[in-house]
Parts: structure tokens; C-alpha cells; sequence
């Protein structure tokens, strides 16, 4: 360790300035007291802007957008010549304050307080897996009314913000765009008020509607279509990319989803909107996964994922593979559901599981074996 300590510290600033993931940065700055002289502290938002977004009307709310980052949090093993699997869990990076890292659970988006173990950047890697995105009016309330936003475009940051804009769906499924200093939202679509989601997918903006047609939205702002409808019978769609590859999750619902109408009949009589959220909603009841052929230009009903697990977040949908997380369970899908996010947050019981196997869904919370890949781990578990 103390050659690496003696590096000039030149060198060692060229090669922070190298790192692409903020959580390598402070990584890097773990390593060493040489090595944290040598870069700054990173900010969790420095690829967006700090200061307050004042969103107009229809939105019309002082924000911040909030970037987290999905994360392979992988144990080091003290026996670099070992062949045992090393330990590995699946977690949400947040702001860091004074160099430190907030860990939150990737579905929830809960500030993980309680740890069996300590957390020491020294004996543990992070892998950035990907990218989410929230508007927020404080430390704990969204942005009301809207259901996805990402920067547009994707090199948006705080260096330019003649050039900084989001992209987002709102009020039950409007597209629009807003950049900074607009005085209104530029509504992208305005004949389709049904959009349920937002992906970035090899480097381009992609959204989806509710009858399952995918549209590509260039650098212009043009919204063109990509795929033929998918005319899947559920009642909400999100995108996911595994492999390389487009995939869509058709979420069948046992009722009737609430649309702005709803909310907008509840403000009429209150000031309140979450007088609304007393009411029950609609539960998924069945889950099915279709590929895009971009080849064929067609659909394929997907009956198995193999070793992927898809994680459906209120934030952004990925996949990952359980082979790179010790007990993990693949050919499953993880996602939110019911009341439990009427609050502050999401309780454990919000959090179910899809297994494509038998088509069975449960809590995680009764379902113990499938929560081993989320960090914090089993604090029974002896072999960390």
C-alpha cells in the first residue's frame, strides 16, 4: 500500500479525473490519505444543476431533480488468490455529505440506517448498473403529478444550462419537455395522453404508451414510432433493457387505474391532493414480458428470463443477472405495488416479487430467500 501512497500527485489527479462514476470517485478517495488529497469531494448531483428549478404551469413547483445511482455493492475479499464467491448486494447510492455515501434501498428509496456490518469503502467495490432520476419539492415530497422524468438530453449539466432540460410524463400520461427559463412545458404529443414510461436505451430517448407502441424522441424533440403496438390487454407498461435488448413488462391490474380526472375532481374541493390516495389501488394480478425484434419489427412473448431479474423501480427499470449477486434468484421480477407509497416512502410490503416460473407473486417480505441480494444483509449471515 505504501507504493501506491507515494504516487505523485500529479498522476493521481489525472487518473480521478479519468473516473466516469462519482461513486468511483469516492471510492478512489477511500483508499488512501494521499489518494483523498488528491481529488475533491464529489457531489451526488454534480452532472445536474443544485440550484431550484421553478417549474410552471401545469407542473408549477420550486424542484430539484435528485440523480441516485443503481449499484452492485460487491465485499472484497481479503484473499485476492481465494476462488470463493465474493459477496455482493444490490443498493441505491445517494447524495454523500462530507465524502460519505447514502445507501438507500433500490426500490423504496429508504435511507438504510441500520447495518449489521459497517460500511468501509475500503472492503467494498461499487459498480454503477444505472441511473435514476426523481423531482423533488423537499427532502421527502415528489414533485406532484409527475410519473417519470430524466434530463434531456443526456449530457445535460450544470456546466451549460442554456442547454439543460428534463424530459418527463405528467398528469396521468402527457409528454413534455421543459428547459431552463421556459415560462411553460412544450407538450411533445398532443394527440396521445397515455405514455406510461421512459428509457434510455443505447444512448437514445425511448417512451411507451398504453397499448404497448414504442417511439423513439429525437434531438429535435420529434416523436416518431419505433415499434408496432404491442395490444397487450394490461393496464400499465414499463420498459426494460436486458442484454442489449428492449423488453416490456404488460402489468395486469385488478381494476381501473386513476387517471388526472380523478385528482382534478378531489382539487375542487381540496387543496389537498392526497385526499386520494385514502382510496385503494388497483393491484397487479398477472405479469407478462414481451421482446422487441427490432429485425422483424414484432413482438415476442417472452416465457422465461433465464438467470435475469428485472427490478421495475418507481424511478428507472433495469436488469441484472443473479450470478452477480450471492443467493440471488433469477427468472423473476421485482416491483412496487398497492398503497404502501401513499406515504412519506414505500414499506417492505409494497415491495412483491413475479416469478415467471409459475406465475406466482408475493411479498418480499414473506418471501425471505428472495430478499438476500438487497443490502443490508442477514445479520445470521456468518460467512461475511
Amino acid at each position: 500500500m505504501s507504493q501506491w501512497a507515494d504516487l505523485p500527485k500529479e498522476l493521481l489527479g489525472m487518473i480521478s479525473k479519468c473516473l466516469d462514476s462519482r461513486v468511483d470517485l469516492v471510492c478512489f478517495r477511500a483508499v488512501c490519505t494521499s489518494w483523498r488529497y488528491s481529488a475533491s469531494s464529489p457531489s451526488f448531483d454534480q452532472e445536474i444543476p443544485r440550484l431550484i428549478l421553478k417549474l410552471p404551469s401545469p407542473i408549477h413547483a420550486d424542484a430539484i431533480l435528485m440523480q441516485t445511482a443503481v449499484c452492485r455493492m460487491e465485499l472484497i475479499s481479503k484473499y485476492p488468490n481465494s476462488s470463493s464467491f465474493s459477496k455482493s448486494w444490490l443498493v441505491k447510492v445517494g447524495e454523500s455529505k462530507y465524502g460519505k455515501l447514502q445507501l438507500l434501498n433500490p426500490l423504496t428509496n429508504y435511507t438504510i440506517k441500520y447495518s449489521p456490518i459497517s460500511v468501509n469503502l475500503l472492503d467494498f467495490k461499487f459498480v454503477q448498473l444505472n441511473k435514476a432520476f426523481l423531482l423533488k419539492q423537499s427532502r421527502w415530497f415528489l414533485v406532484f403529478g409527475i410519473i417519470k422524468v430524466v434530463p434531456f438530453p443526456i449530457s445535460a449539466s450544470c456546466s451549460n444550462m442554456d442547454g439543460f432540460g428534463i424530459l418527463a410524463i405528467y398528469h396521468g400520461g402527457k409528454l413534455g419537455y421543459w428547459k431552463y427559463g421556459d415560462k411553460e412545458w412544450t407538450l411533445l404529443d398532443y394527440k396521445n395522453f397515455q405514455y406510461d414510461d421512459i428509457i434510455v436505451y443505447r444512448e437514445q430517448f425511448y417512451v411507451i404508451d398504453r397499448w404497448g407502441t414504442v417511439y423513439w424522441i429525437d434531438s429535435s424533440l420529434k416523436v416518431i414510432q419505433y415499434s408496432p403496438p404491442l395490444y397487450g390487454c394490461g393496464g400499465q407498461k414499463n420498459l426494460v433493457e436486458s442484454r442489449g435488448d428492449l423488453y416490456v413488462v404488460d402489468r395486469y391490474l385488478d381494476g381501473e387505474r386513476r387517471t388526472w380526472k380523478d385528482y382534478e375532481n378531489v382539487m375542487d374541493y381540496s387543496d389537498n391532493p392526497f385526499r386520494l390516495r385514502k382510496q385503494s389501488r388497483p393491484r397487479a394480478v398477472d405479469l407478462r414480458v414481451y421482446k422487441l425484434d427490432e429485425e422483424l419489427a414484432t413482438w415476442v412473448d417472452v416465457k422465461s428470463l433465464d438467470d435475469q431479474i428485472f427490478v421495475l423501480d418507481t424511478d428507472c427499470s433495469f436488469s441484472i443477472s443473479c450470478r452477480e449477486f450471492n443467493g440471488g434468484k433469477g427468472n423473476c421480477i421485482y416491483f412496487v405495488d398497492g398503497d404502501g407509497h401513499a406515504g412519506r416512502g414505500l414499506s417492505a410490503s409494497s415491495i412483491h416479487v413475479f416469478q415467471l416460473e409459475d406465475r406466482s407473486i408475493g411479498k418480499l417480505d414473506v418471501m425471505p430467500e428472495f430478499s438476500d441480494i438487497f443490502w443490508p444483509p442477514n445479520m445470521f449471515d456468518s460467512s461475511i
